[in-house]
């Protein structure tokens, strides 16, 4: 219970955390199912939220696969929290390509521009389709401050 008080656990970092104190395999397997069964553990759960969460804060797809598989959460529960969460993705790939373009407000260069801000989202989990999305519906933002005064802008 102390390990569970601290923050949300999958089964694999309970049953991890539980092997480090060198309990016996039984006793990990019968814990596991006690906490399933009164709710302390729900990796369905877990998944979902963390999906959401991470999703919140600007993380796309890719990306909270991977820290939900890191996790321990088997790949089913994961799809289906990020089937949950897919009409999420494009708002969460727009929040982070906002601040992105606060940072890049300097770039002179439309077509650099546009480079690293497709490389920071695509580094952080938002595939192609989504970006190429997120790019079309924000162009004025994006090409916005880049260039001289009269300068043609290439196209995406």
């Amino acid at each position: 219970m102390r390990f569970l008080a601290v923050r949300a656990l999958s089964e694999r970092e309970l049953a991890t955390k539980l092997r480090r104190y060198e309990y016996s395999a039984a006793a990990i397997r019968e814990t596991i199912a006690a906490c399933r069964k009164h709710g302390f553990l729900n990796d369905e759960l877990l998944a979902r939220d963390g999906a959401r969460a991470l999703s919140e804060r600007g993380s796309g797809e890719r990306m909270i696969r991977n820290r939900l598989r890191r996790r321990g959460i088997s790949g089913a529960v994961v799809d289906a929290a990020l089937e949950e969460n897919a009409e999420n993705e494009p708002d969460a790939a727009r929040r982070a390509l906002e601040y992105k373009l606060r940072l890049l407000r300097r770039e002179t260069d439309p077509r650099r521009k546009r480079e690293k801000a497709f490389r920071f989202l695509a580094a952080r989990g938002f595939s192609s389709e989504v970006i190429r999305t997120v790019f079309e519906e924000m162009r004025a933002e994006i090409e916005a401050g880049a260039g001289e005064p009269g300068q043609q802008t290439e196209s995406f």
